[in-house]
């Protein structure tokens, strides 16, 4: 060996050591590759389920098992066949059923699948891939699901990474994290899928165009997410990792609602494993393949059918009519159930026809008008090229009707898919002569085409050109043309396509942009302005930029201003832009557009969307600049209202916006947009909107042809005009009326009413001629009867989500609804005597009107929604579906007697039961395939054993009690329940509860009853969710059922009979047999039946006492007492003591805890049975009775019985005490007419006194006298005062004085009642604040009028009075009390001595009482009813029963009074209904509802009293429920949960309180003409908010006293609307040098003697008045006015201490009625000066006395003024307008512009107007300049010197002093001339003319 051997050994080891020590350091391959040589074969699973995660409820799904070989071609390259594939079909509950084969499905995919695929393939990524030619889509995605399993991306550097990686679903962010186990040579790789984030997301969605997303957090928001997650397990082998096995798992979850577990989920699965390996090369098939693309999913090029049915498409021209002839014979007379389901199969064949297939089924059909109406709704909501084209035909054709054309044409554009083939055809459609011809249809069709436009482009990067022209030549054409429909029509259209490229058309619509635009009308510019707002989704910065400009362009109109600021903020600008508004606003003049962008920044500030979270804190921010003074605005200036709502939990919210624009020519609103949006998961919608503009209506309705421009003044008036410099009478405006309505942002139509529809329409219905007219057609088409049969089908709308899953089966989320409208019509009737041929209106007043007819309206709406597998194989989904079928069939006969006013209306009796609305809910797993068509599987999602809640489950005992023993206790407690008709079912106890509800209104004389019932059965059991609760059944329907009678019922009949018959009327309807009675029967005998058939004998008979007190025994009087007081199921004792007692107790021991309560609040609610009580206690004696054990007292002689309970203590008697037995303060007792306390009062004993003037006297306002129970503070103060007086300790014991009792025992009770009256009224201290210590004796009888609670009073003769008036000062304001102003005028305190205010004001209130006494309960005892209702059933044995109805009214009294009694005139039924409502005083109204038995069983009342609160004028509203049933209870407490939050939101504080429990108030009190104060109290909480803003300004004036009132006084408060109206309209005044103007701005100005002044004038084109004033001789005080009306002129003047009149120069009587042609005027004296009247020109009312003047215009003459009264147009901050238009620097210059010049040497007046110099030097960006005044200075007459000047400010124009432009006053254009300077000159305000130069 060799010595170099050694070395190379060791060299060899070394080279080798390092090798082995390399390759362990490195990873081996691990990318995924399969042999070109070999062939792998692979078990392959792929299964989707669809439903929610819950176990134990339906799903369906499809599973494919096969099996795969994947064989090498060459390098990169292989072949894929799929061996021996079945599909199986789940439907059923899951996990308890198997899924199950379906041999039609696999052979259907097999003939596809079993075919070779060819694939590339490449370090684990596929590439293209290969398939047979026309290979189904279905077929190759599922290759692609297969593939999808083997893409896999490895980075041999890394072992954890992420990546946007390509796959079925897109390039999506995946996740990979490998782990490796070299032992074994082994790989495990777990990948995860984000689906919600994806750079190429594979997605189709249709429907949802008009749906945007939202930026704010949208990953998070989203409604659809999903995710995936794969898992490899690879092996090393020859040609890399071989993955063995490989499994998927995806998961999609909807959330409707946005709920974290109400989910619905969609789940695939797929499972890869290795089986074996061949040695065996693949062959290339002997098929042309060719390429699908790569591994993304591809959808068809036509969607799969709608996946809530499957149908067979071939030879679809005889589908198509077989289905039209089902749908037509079928759906004649009424709907049938299929109906939707054969509409949307007929939509779903007619997208699979082409045009020609369309043309050969409407040759069929064209002569069959219901077969036509169905193929064109079919083939308008189809939105296929076809179907277009097919509509283009028949329009080009004339084969359409008008009403035809208009329904198939915008649906059909509205409808139809927008791509490069429809839009041509679209665009060819709109632009046809026959579409052109028709405005409406353009109009129409032109929206629709927009709408296309607007699809497509969303779509596309750059939108064609092309598809743009049609709008722009239009636009272009209108311009060109000064077509103004035109203009409105393209820049309507443009608004729709929302493109950059047509902002600059819009432009040229805008005058500032373009300068041939300054005559195009407002509304067109606002139009212009609106077609911007959806080009801002695209170009925000260029569109913001254009707008700010408009804003702040004070040129421009106020209402483009707004409309301008109301486009940036849909922008959503950021807070610079914000700012920049903010700032103009703040030096805005024109407060209209002022107070818009104040409120539009207020609104949005708000806001809490989560799109509006950014400009809702940058309106925050910028409000801070803004003066709040724009918040105190009133409602004449434009607003903007926005409500809104969001909740996080579901990530849903709304918001409804309202712009308010006021023009200055109108006091309402002249342009109000409304529009709702809508978010939800991060996508938001513009829902709806509307808007209305109306622009000089009330030109046209006040316009009553009277000739203005004829007149003499009319011309007058001008030439005056035109001696003021730059004066302009207003532009006419042009009236119209134009309204818009938007679905989501896209404008459907609009509509335009010009002036002459608006005269025509104002001349039909004002002028007699046009109503006689109107009444004649209607009364011939009526004569000649009327009959149709109408259905339209209504395609509502396609909303379709689809998503591949990972096994390459599409995943659809689908709705679909449909609604259908069917009627049928037949009215006819006559008129006799028949109308003549010279009809006149008044002839119908004396005819008889007969009407027949027969209505049947329905509607069908159904609604589905379905998630799952849609291919155009098989259906594999969850489905919801929902109906609603209305049916309201009307079938009267009606006759209308006008004389005898008298309308009889009869219908048919309930024959049969008849479903009037019927609406259902259910969900299930369907599944369909196309082999096996007309066979669905159908799986209740909720199977009818799905385990129940285990809190539900009863509990069995083991001695096997029966069931009938486990519901006993529910039976105890279920009356109350099924008493209203409701009760809840329990189902099999195995199974889920069954909720039922079934609530019955039996009409049993009308032969029937209307249920409403309802089933529901739902899974919120599992999760109480929104989601779980619609999965389920459900079904409610509104039934009409016939009743078994004893006789039967020929007709209903509903009868109404006014007027003085009424009474008749209503007798012989109940005495069928008697003969009818004229009107000359005996009232009385009517008066007495009527009581008996209403039931008020024992209601009202106390009022029938109070009349005949001589005719009733005593004994008969406690028995009256008892039914008034008792339960009405309480049997009443023989002995009328007792009876009394129990009525008292009844109402003491309901009452008194509550009275606890209540403290010092109003009067409780048992009030009206005190009171009802206390009037009935006519008679020598009374007596009253305490709740305890009804114990008797007794007295001597003629005293009164009187027993009393005390809580506290026992009670004594004391024969000392006759004097001062107890009496109350005169509005601080708690006393009880009864004198019965609570329950509780442990022992009574009667207190009796030795004479007759012992009785007790009563309060004269007891504050709690009604509820016939004295609280325990009450008590306590009777016992201080008994103490103080050595009397018994009694609570307050009260008796009523006998109406005849003597003046004698009248005085001694009022000796009485001072003895104790401070003692009293000391006991009420801690509860009346500045509580009156003065009381009185009165009568019981009238505290019903009089009583009145817990007012604060002044003069108190109280002790602790000044105590409680400091208290007052730190008082909240819920802590005042309410003091009602009938109380305060009741006593006039201050006018009469303390010892003679008792005395006096008992005699009052006696004789009060016995007026009182004769204000009857019952209204029919002194009335005759005006008003009879009857309905009831016309029975075979002339039985009477139904309902009646029957209204008293005495609405001219002093105190008007409404009765309405509803009585069931069955004889066994004692249920009424009472209604009563009545003025009491010009300050107090009060209502009561009650019912039941009798009348007693509930009640509801209110009162409405005025007064002062916190010393404001204040109104306040009382409701109390003493009983209401449970079912109303329930209802009210529900919504009374929500009353603290709604409070909340308007800002209202809140404070926990102890209110009275069944008493709610509402005090509003006026702070001033714009603010109030509110204050609510509730049981457990008061409300309360300070200086709420009105909307309006509300007159304050002086309180009209019931001295002064005249019948009927309800005119008081009808009165209250007029009076606001009144103060609405403007007033103008000048009183010495004082001006107030029409917008109340006030100045001071000295007129310049001589001068006449233009006041105020009719700047309109009619000129149709004008009043001049100037001051007499210098004299500030003395005043001349002229005015120029109608054709004569009017001089007023002081002469001799009055006022003269001249007309037309001569001297003329005070009182004087002048007429022009038209119009006329009143001139009267009024006080000391004179007052002028035309109403007709537009002036209420011009006063005049030579010292002060008034001037009232009409409402309508808004914006129409000018003078130096100002414009009436609410623009306060431009009052100085001058005659030229501009606005002086101060009130001594706006009222010099107004002065109008004489000519020289022929008037009194030397001054006249003239441009000034600025004498001084002046350096201007220092440049000598000489400046000229850009506004005129009073200057004297050429010749004339002036006496006297006023300082003025002027505005100067400067020009270089070197400049050789000269300054004169001809050259000087001041309205053309910049303003460089202001300063300050003297104007010549009085003259002496010495050398006055005449020429």
């Amino acid at each position: 060996m060799s010595a170099t051997a050694p070395f190379t050994f060791t060299m060899r080891g070394i080279i080798l050591a390092l090798a082995l020590t390399l390759v362990g350091s490195q990873k081996f391959d691990i990318e995924p590759g399969f042999s070109s040589k070999k062939t792998y074969v692979y078990s392959y699973e792929g299964w989707v389920l669809n439903g929610l995660q819950e176990k134990n409820l339906a799903k369906a799904g499809v599973r494919l098992s096969c099996k795969l070989e994947i064989s090498g071609l060459s390098e990169n390259s292989y072949l894929l066949k799929i061996r021996s594939p079945q599909l199986e079909e789940y439907n059923g509950i899951w996990p308890r059923d198997p899924f199950t084969q379906s041999s039609k499905i696999t052979q259907m995919v097999s003939s596809c699948l079993t075919r070779p695929f060819k694939f590339e393939y490449s370090s684990g990524r596929v590439g293209n891939i290969y398939g047979p030619e026309n290979c189904p889509d279905t077929c190759i995605n599922i290759v692609r699901g297969i593939l999808n399993m083997i893409q896999i991306t490895i980075k041999k550097s890394q072992n954890v990474y992420e990546l946007q990686e390509a796959g079925i679903g897109g390039v999506c962010h995946t996740r990979y994290v490998i782990q490796e186990d070299k032992k074994n040579n082994r790989v495990s790789v777990t990948k995860t899928v984000d689906q919600n984030n994806c750079q190429e997301k594979v997605v189709k969605s249709v429907g949802m165009a008009y749906i945007y997303p939202c930026p704010v957090d949208m990953m998070k928001e989203r409604i659809i997410k999903g995710t995936a997650a794969f898992s490899y397990k690879l092996k090393q082998s020859d040609s890399g990792a071989l993955i063995t096995e490989a499994g998927s798992q995806q998961v999609y979850q909807i959330s409707p609602f946005s709920e974290p577990t109400g989910v619905a989920v969609t789940e695939a699965k797929q499972q890869l494993t290795l089986l074996e390996v061949k040695s065996e090369w693949g062959s290339s098939p002997d098929i042309s393949m060719q390429s699908y693309g790569s591994l993304q999913y591809q959808f068809p090029a036509v969607l799969p059918q709608m996946s809530v049915q499957l149908i067979k498409t071939k030879n679809p021209e005889q589908r198509i009519i077989e289905t039209l002839q089902h749908i037509v014979l079928n759906n004649q007379q009424d709907f049938h159930d299929d109906l939707p389901y054969r509409f949307l199969e007929l939509v779903q064949l007619c997208k699979l026809t082409s045009a020609d297939t369309l043309e050969s089924i409407w040759r069929q059909c064209s002569d069959k008008p219901r077969y036509r109406r169905w193929l064109l709704s079919a083939v308008s909501a189809t939105g296929t090229p076809e179907a277009l084209k097919f509509i283009k035909s028949r329009i080009r054709s004339d084969d359409l009707s008008y009403l035809q054309a208009l329904l198939s044409v915008p649906f059909a554009l509205h409808f139809t898919k927008a791509d490069e083939h429809t839009v041509p055809i679209a665009a060819d459609l709109v632009t046809s002569s026959r579409v052109q011809k028709n405005p409406l249809l353009q109009q129409l069709a032109s929206l629709g085409y927009s709408s296309v436009v607007n699809r497509y482009c969303s779509q596309t990067s750059a939108c064609p050109k092309e598809a743009l022209q049609p709008i722009h030549d239009l636009a272009d054409e209108a311009l060109s043309r000064g077509r103004e429909d035109k203009m409105k029509l393209a820049l309507k259209c443009i608004g729709n396509m929302g493109e950059p490229a047509s902002i600059k058309r819009i432009l040229k619509f805008l005058p500032i942009f373009s300068s041939s635009a300054s005559d195009i009308p407002i509304h067109i510019q606002i139009d212009a302005i609106m077609a911007l707002r959806k080009i801002a989704w695209k170009d925000c910065k260029t569109v913001q930029g254009y707008l700010i400009q408009i804003l702040a362009d004070e040129s421009l109109s106020p209402e483009v201003r707004m409309m301008a600021c109301a486009v940036i903020f849909e922008t959503r600008p950021a807070l610079p832009l914000i700012t920049t508004i903010a700032n103009v606003a703040m030096k805005e003049s024109n407060l209209q557009v002022a107070s818009f962008v104040y409120s539009h920044m207020k609104a949005l500030s708000k806001s809490r969307l989560p799109y509006t979270y950014n400009i809702s804190s940058a309106c925050n921010i910028a409000l801070k600049l803004l003066a709040p003074k724009l918040d105190r605005l009133s409602y004449r200036y434009s607003k903007v209202i926005r409500v809104g709502g969001y909740f996080d939990n579901y990530k849903v919210g709304a918001a409804g916006e309202v712009l308010v624009m006021n023009s200055p020519g109108t006091m309402f609103p002249s342009a109000i947009i409304s529009k709702l949006m809508a978010y939800s998961a991060g996508s938001v919608a513009d829902l709806v909107e509307a808007g209305v503009r109306v622009e000089g209506l009330t030109d046209v309705i006040m316009k009553r042809n009277i000739p203005f421009a004829e007149y003499s003044t009319y011309k007058k008036i001008k030439e005056i005009g035109k001696a003021l410099l730059g004066w302009k009478e207003l532009p006419t405006e042009t009236p119209l009326i134009s309204a818009y309505f938007k679905l989501f942002g896209q404008e459907l139509a609009y509509i335009n009413i010009n002036k002459e529809v608006l005269q025509q329409a104002v001349k039909a219905v004002l002028e007699p001629a046009g109503r006689s007219t109107l009444l004649r057609r209607a009364a011939a088409q009526l004569r000649a009867g009327a009959a149709a049969q109408w259905a339209q089908p209504l395609w509502l709308g396609e909303l379709r989500y689809i998503v591949p899953t990972a096994p390459g089966l599409p995943l659809e989320y689908s709705s679909y609804s449909t609604a259908l409208a069917r009627a049928a019509a037949s009215v006819d009737g006559k008129i006799s005597p028949p109308l003549t041929g010279d009809f006149r209106p008044s002839q119908l007043l004396e005819s008889t009107v007969q009407i027949r007819s027969d209505i049947n309206p329905s509607l069908y709406i159904q609604k589905f929604a379905t998630m799952g597998v849609n291919t155009e194989y098989f259906q594999q989904a969850v489905e919801i579906q929902g109906k609603v079928l209305t049916r309201v069939p009307i079938k009267f006969e009606a006759k209308i007697d006008m004389k005898l006013k008298n309308i009889k209306i009869e219908t048919n009796p309930c024959h049969e039961e008849t479903e009037l609305v019927v609406g259902r809910h259910k969900a299930f797993a369907v599944s369909r395939n196309l082999g096996e068509l007309g066979v669905e599987k159908r799986t209740a999602i909720l199977p009818g054993d799905a385990s129940s809640n285990i809190a539900e489950e009863p509990f069995k005992p083991s001695d096997k009690a029966s069931s009938e023993d486990f519901t006993k206790p529910a039976a105890d407690s279920a009356p109350r329940k099924r008493a209203h008709g409701s009760q809840e079912d329990l189902g099999p106890v195995a199974g889920r509860k069954t909720h039922k509800r079934d609530i019955c209104v039996k009409l049993q004389h009308l032969g029937c009853q209307l249920c409403f019932a309802s089933r529901s059965r739902d899974a919120s059991f599992l999760k109480n969710t929104y989601l779980h609760r619609l999965i389920g059944e459900h079904e409610a329907k509104i039934v009409l059922i016939p009743v078994e009678t004893d006789a039967a019922i020929d007709k209903i009949q509903l009868e109404i009979q006014a007027g003085s018959r009424a009474a008749s009327k209503i007798i012989n309807e109940v005495n069928a047999e008697s003969e009818e009675e004229g009107e000359s029967s005996l009232y009385g005998d009517i008066q007495a039946k009527l009581k008996k058939i209403l039931g008020i004998d024992n209601v009202f008979k106390i009022a029938n006492k109070t009349r005949h007190p001589k005719k009733q025994p005593a004994k008969k009087e406690n028995t009256v007492l008892t039914e008034l007081g008792a339960d009405p199921d309480t049997k009443h004792p023989s002995s009328s003591s007792s009876a009394s007692s129990a009525a008292s107790s009844s109402s003491s021991s309901a009452v008194s805890p509550r009275r606890k309560e209540a403290g010092d609040e109003d009067e409780n609610n048992q009030e009206e049975q005190a009171k009802n009580k206390d009037s009935s206690s006519s008679g020598k004696s009374s007596k009253s009775s305490s709740s305890g054990k009804s114990s008797k007292s007794s007295s001597s002689g003629k005293s009164s019985k009187s027993s009393s309970s005390d809580r506290s203590s026992k009670s004594s008697s004391s024969d000392r005490s006759s004097k001062s037995s107890s009496s109350s303060s005169d509005r601080s007792s708690k006393s009880s007419s009864s004198s019965s306390s609570s329950d509780r009062s442990s022992k009574s004993s009667s207190s009796s006194s030795r004479s007759s003037k012992s009785s007790s006297s009563s309060s004269s306002s007891s504050s709690k006298s009604s509820s016939s129970s004295s609280s325990s503070k009450s008590s306590s103060s009777s016992d201080r005062s008994s103490k103080s007086s050595s009397s018994s300790k009694s609570s307050s014991s009260s008796s009523s004085s006998s109406s005849k009792s003597s003046s004698s025992s009248s005085s001694s009770r009022s000796s009485s009642s001072r003895k104790s009256s401070s003692h009293h009224s000391h006991g009420h201290h801690s509860r009346h604040v500045n509580g009156s210590s003065s009381s009185s004796s009165e009568s019981l009888s009238h505290h019903s009028h009089e009583h009145h609670s817990g007012h604060l009073e002044g003069g108190s003769s109280s002790s602790s009075s000044s105590a409680y008036s400091k208290i007052w000062e730190a008082h909240e304001i819920y802590q005042y009390r309410f003091k009602s102003a009938h109380r305060q005028e009741e006593v006039p305190k201050g006018k009469l001595p303390d010892d003679q205010i008792d005395s006096s004001h008992s005699s009052a209130r006696s004789s009060h009482a016995t007026s009182r006494a004769s204000w009857p309960k019952f209204l029919g005892d002194v009335k005759a009813p005006v008003l009879a209702v009857f309905l009831h059933g016309i029975r075979d044995d002339k039985k009477i029963g139904g309902l009646q109805l029957v209204v008293y009214a005495d609405i001219d009294s002093i105190k008007p009074r409404m009765q309405v009694f509803v009585s069931n005139l069955t004889d066994s039924s004692k249920w009424k209904l009472c209604a009563d409502a009545s003025v009491h005083n010009a300050h107090k109204a009060k209502a009561y509802l009650k019912w039941g038995r009798n009348c007693q069983d509930y009640k509801v009342s209110s009162e409405l009293v005025t007064g002062q609160f916190a010393a404001h004028p204040a109104v306040q509203v009382k409701l109390e429920w003493p009983k209401v049933p449970s079912s109303i209870r329930s209802v009210a407490e529900w919504f009374y949960k929500f009353i603290p939050g709604a409070a909340f939101m308007l800002g209202f504080s809140e404070k926990e309180d102890k209110n009275p429990s069944r008493q709610a108030r509402v005090i509003v009190a006026l702070t001033s003409p714009r603010t109030c104060d509110v204050v609510i109290k509730l049981p457990d909480i008061t409300l309360y908010e300070k200086a709420m803003r009105l909307p309006l300004s509300l007159p304050v004036g002086p309180r009209t006293s019931t001295s002064e009132l005249q019948p009927p006084s309800w005119n008081v408060f009808a009165k209250a609307p007029s009076a606001v109206l009144e103060n609405l309209k403007a007033q103008c005044s000048v009183s010495f040098n004082k001006v107030s103007t029409f917008n109340e701005v006030r100045f001071n100005y000295t007129m310049p003697a001589d001068c006449y002044h233009i006041l105020a004038q009719d700047c309109s084109s009619d000129l149709k008045f004008l009043v001049m004033m100037k001051n007499v001789d210098e004299s500030v005080n003395l005043k001349v006015i002229n005015i120029k009306i109608g054709n004569h002129e009017v001089d007023m003047r002081p002469a001799d201490g009055r006022v003269q009149l001249l007309v037309d120069g001569a001297e003329s009587p005070a009182n004087v009625s002048l007429t022009s042609a038209g119009a006329s005027l009143w001139i009267h004296s009024e006080n000391q000066g004179l007052a002028l009247l035309a109403p007709a020109y537009g002036i209420d009312k011009l006063y005049f006395d030579g010292y002060t003047f008034r001037i009232q215009v009409a409402l309508w003459m808004a914006g129409k003024m000018c003078g130096l009264c100002g414009k009436y147009d609410a623009e306060c901050e431009q009052e100085y307008r001058m005659p030229n238009g501009y606005v002086a620097k101060d009130a001594v210059s706006f009222g010099h512009s107004w002065i109008l010049e004489e000519r020289p040497c022929r008037g009194a007046c030397k001054l006249r107007h003239a441009f000034v110099k600025l004498e001084r030097a002046v350096q201007l960006a220092g440049v000598e300049s000489r400046c000229l005044s850009t506004e005129p200075v009073l200057r004297c007459n050429k010749g004339c010197a002036p006496t006297r000047t006023a300082p003025v400010t002027v505005g100067f124009h400067c020009v270089p002093a070197d400049s050789a432009t000269s300054l004169t006053d001809k050259q000087m254009k001041f309205d053309q001339k910049s303003e460089d300077m202001k300063d300050t000159v003297d104007a010549h305000i009085a003259c002496t003319c010495e050398n006055e130069n005449c020429i």
